[in-house]
């Protein structure tokens, strides 16, 4: 297998690629107290880094100078005070030192309806463009996620007949299992429960939309000074930007509602706003659901619409994604690989032909048809980097049989919710990379500086 493709350099705005292999962002809940860069986040990262992607776009890190962003369980990265500074951008440090990776931070406000209060701040509702809660229908699980119901316990997919059964439910028929399996969920897995059940929101005030933005814009600005290669704005798969661009969670009359170019107005301005601080060639992307996947939800007509937009506004590269919250299954975590591919093309053609990245690879031959058919720029590798994180190196390597391959089976997702640290079922070391400091030095590798330091270590007496 010819593999030479997968490891030609990339060019986005001001910044060289040195593969098109790119690490996606995943919010690991590997975040120390209050929001902080953690030895472990450290850890996780440089690993992927030593494992040969060319770019690593670190989990959504949260910027809202609100405590409304809802969801504590998650325990996300936070950039939103200059207290967070120097932990992300030792970050930054230890992703650059090897061999070239660069590291783009993604960036967002929160959750929206699909967070909860955050728990200092019970009282507070999250905010979001309308009042309107989210609720998952249980219909757009998939074989992952039944596979994990089954492991906490929670039967009622077995019952019904099996996952295809189940998704086969009319309307009616889904009407009297919903009820069923809500109030199972709420007595006996209320972490999961909340996630599929939303709170319902309370509506953003225009005065408290405008400070978002002009936090969101700050915090950007900032990144690159931290030393990050880019930032992309997080807008897909359900969370509060794309709560705004989407007719499904946006019934607002005023200048942010309505017209695709109303709900676009928060991202614009955004955009607009980072690009005449930072100037045309800093690397500035966003990621957008190709489709939403849900019934009056934001289709990928209108998707290519807001592409079209946002390249207009500044954005120089775009990340695609697909479903949300209340369509897990088939939206951002299917069952199989290659899924976000077939919207990429739309990407392209709006945007005049940026660069577009496209996740949800498993097998390297998957990856290279991808590129080598025009209709993506990047391969990015999520659940699979956790599975692997030397995938690069061995697929360089042509050493296909030695990759540890993603099964699919949710439970990295799964433990999003629960509490407890991700843990995945192909990677035991997955959670662990500090206690395991051989998976990520190599004194091959290291700064030429730190390694003369180090050269000199010989002979000194030990303290």
């Amino acid at each position: 297998m010819n593999t030479n493709i997968l490891f030609e350099p990339m060019q986005i705005g001001n910044v060289e690629l040195k593969n098109r292999i790119a690490m996606s962002p995943m919010n690991m809940g590997y975040t120390g107290p209050e929001g902080y860069a953690s030895e472990e986040s450290n850890a996780w990262y440089a690993t992927r880094a030593r494992g040969g992607f060319g770019l690593i776009i670190t989990e959504c890190v949260v910027a809202n100078p609100y405590p409304w962003r809802g969801s504590d369980s998650l325990n996300p990265l936070l950039c939103d005070s200059q207290k967070k500074y120097r932990y992300l951008s030792q970050m930054a440090d230890i992703i650059h030192s090897y061999k070239g990776t660069k590291v783009f931070m993604q960036l967002s406000p929160g959750w929206g309806r699909q967070g909860h209060p955050d728990m200092l701040h019970e009282g507070i509702a999250s905010g979001a463009p309308s009042a309107i809660p989210m609720e998952t229908d249980l219909r757009n699980l998939n074989h992952g996620w039944a596979k994990q119901f089954k492991r906490m316990g929670i039967t009622l997919i077995d019952e019904v007949g099996g996952i295809e059964k189940f998704k086969s439910l009319s309307d009616e028929e889904y009407e009297d299992v919903k009820a069923m399996a809500f109030s199972y969920l709420k007595k006996n897995a209320p972490e999961f429960f909340n996630a599929v059940k939303g709170d319902t929101p309370r509506e953003l005030t225009i005065e408290e939309i405008e400070k978002m933005e002009k936090f969101m814009v700050e915090q950007a600005c900032a990144v690159y000074k931290l030393g990050y290669d880019g930032v992309e704005l997080h807008t897909p798969h359900g969370y509060l930007l794309h709560q705004f661009l989407s007719p499904r969670s946006n019934h607002r009359t005023d200048l942010y509602g309505g017209s695709t170019e109303n709900r676009a107005r928060v991202v614009t301005n955004i955009i607009e706003r980072i690009r005449k601080k930072v100037g045309p060639e800093k690397v500035l992307g966003c990621r957008l659901s190709g489709d939403e996947l849900m019934r009056g939800g934001l289709g990928h007509e209108e998707v290519c619409k807001l592409v079209k937009i946002f390249t207009d506004a500044g954005a120089n590269y775009f990340n695609v994604s697909q479903g949300s919250y209340e369509n897990p299954g088939a939206g951002f975590a299917p069952d199989g690989e290659n899924d976000f591919t077939h919207w990429a093309p739309g990407f392209k053609e709006a945007s005049g032909g940026l660069p577009v990245i496209t996740p949800s690879f498993i097998n390297p031959e998957t990856a290279v048809d991808a590129i080598k058919s025009g209709m993506t720029d990047i391969i990015s590798l999520g659940r699979q980097s956790i599975a692997d994180p030397y995938w690069p190196a061995k697929v360089k390597a042509g050493r296909y049989g030695d990759i540890v391959k993603c099964i699919r089976c949710q439970q990295c997702y799964m433990n999003l919710f629960e509490p407890r640290w991700i843990r995945c079922a192909a990677n035991p070391t997955a959670g662990f990379e500090k206690y395991y400091p051989e998976l990520w030095q190599d004194d091959g590798l290291m700064d030429v500086r730190a390694k003369k330091f180090m050269d000199k270590r010989e002979g000194l007496p030990l303290i």
